[in-house]
């Protein structure tokens, strides 16, 4: 039975928005006859793993996610047509585990966590490549991870919807504090009219040197695994569909990396060039009834209290499921029916709406503050004041 390779869909005429998924395809289409494996476009909503690139093999009923361990896994059960002459070593296991770890930041910079290309390429990517009505709950999450990815890298000023967000929470605290609020254009300075990408670009373009300085020194035509997890990542960084366009710039101009835009360039004509890329769809995944199950599962993981019991349950069940395909017998511990779960999702969803629209309303038995006007005396105009009562009070006592 041929082996199944789940990934992400394609996006900015690459065989997938992906680094992953695109390397896997790379891997698999260098190393295994098509007749042994079928490439089905999907998310990870659509797999028991809920991670792409995943890869089933049906004659074991095993699934192994991402991409070295689909690496590792064909090593160990290759197809009949399997031949990868590559050998591996210590070292491309080292630039392997370097890739994986230093590269998506820079691909979640850039296409991920900068709003502008955010809004303006990749998520009318995401909406493309997802049956309705997934884009309007993937895509979220998936941003939502890969900023994570980029945390520690101190670049969340990309992101100007969280940033204007973050202003917006501490003017209206400030306010509630009683602070005078100074207008937001008297505010603005030369640097916070500038784009975040430009007000940054050393810093950025220094993050992505750090990186490939790495990359170029690596020896990419010694083993397969390596070739094509460098392709995936650098074509995502090469990317010029998008406004803000740095990490390309970074990339393209600087003359060092030359070899890796050549490498990138040459890859892609002797693997892909002429060959349309064959994606099929999971029939069963994208009816009417799984899209349905897979949109209300993720807007109950959204739900306050509900949700985080709700994803843990979830993986166990994904759990169960892979191990008893294996022939694996699992005893059930106690697990509530998913209707009950469902109709709690449901009151908290409502106790949250309520909630949202009580604080919306004016407090109720609020105290009233009553300011009396100050009574006009002689002693309130000052020196002038003070002469008028002295001769006004020589009067009085003359009467």
């Amino acid at each position: 039975m041929a082996l199944r390779l789940y990934v992400w869909g394609p996006a900015f005429n690459l065989p997938s928005i992906d680094a992953e998924s695109i390397a896997a395809i790379a891997y698999l289409s260098q190393t295994t006859s098509q007749a042994d494996y079928k490439l089905i476009q999907s998310s990870p909503s659509a797999v028991p793993t809920h991670q792409l690139p995943s890869l089933y093999d049906p004659s074991t009923s095993t699934w192994s996610s991402g991409y070295l361990q689909i690496l590792r896994y064909l090593s160990l059960h290759p197809p009949p047509s399997f031949h990868d002459p590559s050998a591996s070593s210590p070292s491309t296991t080292a630039n392997l585990h370097f890739l994986l770890s230093h590269c998506p930041p820079l691909i979640a910079l850039s296409l991920y966590v900068s709003s502008t290309n955010w809004s303006s390429s990749t998520r009318p990517a995401y909406s493309r490549i997802l049956p309705l009505p997934l884009p309007w709950t993937e895509p979220s999450s998936v941003r939502a991870a890969m900023t994570r990815r980029a945390e520690h890298l101190g670049m969340s000023s990309l992101d100007t919807d969280a940033e204007e967000e973050k202003r917006q929470a501490e003017e209206k605290a400030s306010n509630a504090a009683g602070w005078i609020s100074v207008p937001p254009a008297l505010r603005r300075t030369p640097r916070d009219a500038m784009v975040p990408e430009f007000a940054r670009r050393i810093k950025l373009e220094q993050l992505a040197r750090d990186v490939l300085d790495v990359v170029k020194d690596m020896e990419l035509r010694e083993n397969s695994g390596l070739r094509c997890l460098a392709f995936g990542f650098l074509s995502l960084m090469m990317v010029d569909e998008v406004p803000r366009k740095w990490l390309a710039e970074t990339v393209r101009g600087v003359e060092e990396y030359k070899g890796l835009v050549g490498f990138a360039e040459g890859f892609r004509r002797e693997v892909f060039e002429g060959q349309e890329v064959d994606l099929s769809r999971d029939e069963a995944a994208e009816s009417a009834l799984g899209l349905t199950v897979r949109f209300l599962e993720a807007v109950v993981c959204e739900v306050p209290w509900v949700g985080g019991e709700w994803r843990r349950r979830a993986a166990v069940r994904r759990k169960r499921k892979m191990l008893e395909g294996r022939g694996v017998k699992v005893r059930e511990e106690g697990e509530e029916d998913g209707l009950v779960l469902a109709g709690a999702g449901v009151a908290a969803l409502a106790v949250g709406v309520g909630i949202f629209f009580y604080r919306r309303l004016p407090p109720f038995g609020a105290s009233v503050q009553v300011w009396n006007a100050p009574s006009l005396t002689f002693g309130s105009l000052g020196a002038a004041g003070a002469m008028l009562g002295g001769v006004f009070g020589v009067v009085d006592g003359a009467y």
